[in-house]
């Protein structure tokens, strides 16, 4: 079974909710630390959609390998 698509769409939905954030924020003109902003939960989910893109495209060049690879830390030390 090919979980590309799904994959694909999961990273698009996380990168989307962070792009709202971040609209939301723009639109008030500051960030709240209580905020998903201010509280690091929109780059958590940027993050995760970039290691699901990743899990798929990964391993074409070593800075790819690379940056899976500290992607992957930075949320196992954010988890």
């Amino acid at each position: 079974m090919n979980n590309v698509p799904s994959s694909l769409l999961a990273a698009a939905s996380a990168s989307s909710s962070a792009t709202l954030e971040m609209i939301e924020a723009a639109r008030e003109g500051s960030v709240a630390a209580d905020g998903n902003i201010g509280n690091g939960e929109a780059v958590a989910a940027l993050a995760d959609a970039l290691r699901l893109l990743l899990d798929i495209a990964s391993g074409e060049t070593e800075e790819e390998v690379q940056l899976h690879g500290a992607v992957i830390r930075y949320l196992e030390a954010n988890a």
